[in-house]
Formats: structure tokens, C-alpha cells, sequence
């Protein structure tokens, strides 16, 4: 059987098939970027555009295109909020590779870092006061 698929192959029967589904493979792979986003201590709800997404260690993903930056957010019992922004800002082969075929990708050559890890600052304990 694999014998017939090299004949096929190297006879060019299916070579455009096989390269259209190369370069498909590359163009999708270039649509997603994922982070994973951590928080120290662990267990703060994440919010993203201020939408509650989850609860850390989060995995977010989405198909934003390169340069693009969502407002981050996380909230945990008895530690300040935490505000900051995440930015696609790392350089990814695969759509770079399928921009060379189709420049469609190319708007997805950056992606998230792959992991994101923020401390939280706990709040200062209330002072208790001392009844004589």
C-alpha cells in the first residue's frame, strides 16, 4: 500500500493535492494563538476585555491578528486587582511559512508568548484591635 501511494505521489497525480493541503495545513495553523496565563498563588479569575474567561491556570486563544492587545484582568479574594494588557508580540513560523504562499496569513505572524505568569500582591490584614 505504501508502495501505490510513493508511485501515485511520484507519478504527480496527487502533488497538487498534497501541496494545497501543505499550505491549508499552515494558513490554519497561522488563525489561533494561545497563551497559558498564571497567577501566583493560583485560583484568580481572569478576565479578558472584561469578560469573565475562567480561573488560573487559564488557557486562553483566540484569532486576533498581529499587533493586537486585550486588556487583562485578574481578581482574587484578598489580593489587589491586577490590571495589565497582553499583546501578540511573539514571532510564529507557521503562518510565516503560509504567508509565503498566500499573504493572507502573514496578518497572524505574531502570537501570544507561550506562558504569562503574574504575582498578585495581597492585601494588607486589617488591624485588629485590642479590647482592655
Amino acid at each position: 500500500m505504501l508502495k501505490k501511494l510513493l508511485w501515485v505521489i511520484k507519478n504527480g497525480k496527487t502533488s497538487s493535492l498534497i501541496i494545497f493541503f501543505i499550505i491549508l495545513n499552515f494558513v490554519l495553523m497561522g488563525c489561533a494563538s494561545k497563551t497559558n496565563i498564571k497567577t501566583r498563588p493560583e485560583g484568580a479569575e481572569v478576565y479578558i476585555d472584561n469578560v469573565r474567561k475562567g480561573i488560573t491556570p487559564f488557557q486562553y486563544e483566540d484569532t486576533a491578528i498581529a499587533g493586537s492587545t486585550k486588556t487583562l484582568k485578574l481578581k482574587k479574594e484578598g489580593y489587589r486587582n491586577f490590571d495589565t494588557v497582553i499583546r501578540k508580540s511573539e514571532f510564529q513560523w507557521g503562518p510565516c511559512i503560509g504567508g509565503a504562499f498566500v499573504l493572507v496569513p502573514l496578518i497572524w505572524v505574531l502570537g501570544y508568548p507561550d506562558e504569562q505568569e503574574f504575582a498578585l500582591e495581597k492585601l494588607p490584614e486589617p488591624e485588629k484591635k485590642i479590647t482592655p
